[in-house]
C-alpha cells in the first residue's frame, strides 16, 4: 500500500511554510499539479537548451511528449508515485522545479531518486536552488517509509555538487561516460542523502 502524501492545494501559500523575499519577488514553493502541465514543460525544455548534460532525457524527448502524458507526472507522489515542486514568483511564473521519484519495487521502496532540479538563469544565485532542495528533502521526510534519497549530478557542474553537499548529501561514485550527447561521454556524480 502506498503512503499517502497531503498536497499543498494551488491556493495555498507554499510548500516550506512562508513566501520568502529575494532580490525580485515573492517566491513560493508548491507541488505543481496537472494544470502547471504545459508550464512545466516549457521550463524542462529552457532547461535542456541551457543545461543538456544535467539531464538524462533529451530535448526531443521532452518536445515530442504529450501534454497528457506530461499532466500525468504531475498526479502527485499517492497518484503516480512521483512529485515535482516548482518555485513561483509573485506573479505565477514558474522559475524553477525539483522532482522526487519514489521507488517501485519492494524492496527498494525506502528510497526516492531527486531529480529534473532547475532554476532559470534570471534567478539563479538567489537561493533558489537551495530552498528548492530544502522542500523536497522535507516532503521525502514527510512520507512514511523514505529513509534515503540520491541523486545524479553532471561532473563538471561544481555549484550544484557545493548545494546537494551543503545539504548532507554524500558522494559515492563516479559512473563514467553515464551520458553521450553529440558524441561527446558525460560523467556524472552519484550522491545520496539518508534520512533516518
Amino acid at each position: 500500500m502506498k503512503a499517502m502524501m497531503k498536497l499543498p492545494n494551488i491556493g495555498e501559500p507554499t510548500w516550506d511554510g512562508a513566501a520568502k523575499r529575494n532580490s525580485a519577488s515573492d517566491v513560493a514553493i508548491r507541488a505543481l499539479m496537472p494544470v502547471h502541465a504545459e508550464a512545466y514543460r516549457q521550463l524542462m525544455l529552457r532547461a535542456l537548451q541551457d543545461f543538456p548534460a544535467s539531464f538524462g532525457v533529451s530535448h526531443e524527448e521532452v518536445q515530442a511528449q504529450a501534454l497528457g502524458d506530461v499532466a500525468d507526472r504531475l498526479r502527485g507522489l499517492d497518484q503516480c508515485g512521483e512529485i515535482v515542486l516548482g518555485a513561483f514568483d509573485g506573479g505565477g511564473e514558474l522559475l524553477g522545479v525539483v522532482g522526487l521519484r519514489r521507488m517501485s519495487l519492494v524492496k527498494m521502496r525506502h528510497k526516492a531518486v531527486v531529480g529534473r532540479m532547475y532554476v532559470v538563469r534570471a534567478s539563479q544565485r538567489m537561493g533558489l536552488g537551495k530552498r528548492l532542495l530544502e522542500a523536497v528533502v522535507k516532503a521525502a521526510r514527510d512520507v512514511p517509509g523514505i529513509e534515503q534519497l540520491s541523486l545524479v549530478v553532471h561532473e563538471d557542474n561544481v555549484g550544484a555538487r557545493v548545494l546537494y553537499t551543503s545539504l548532507g548529501f554524500t558522494p559515492f561514485g563516479v559512473e563514467p561516460r553515464e551520458l553521450k550527447i553529440d558524441g561527446r561521454y558525460h560523467n556524472s556524480v552519484h550522491m545520496w542523502l539518508a534520512l533516518d
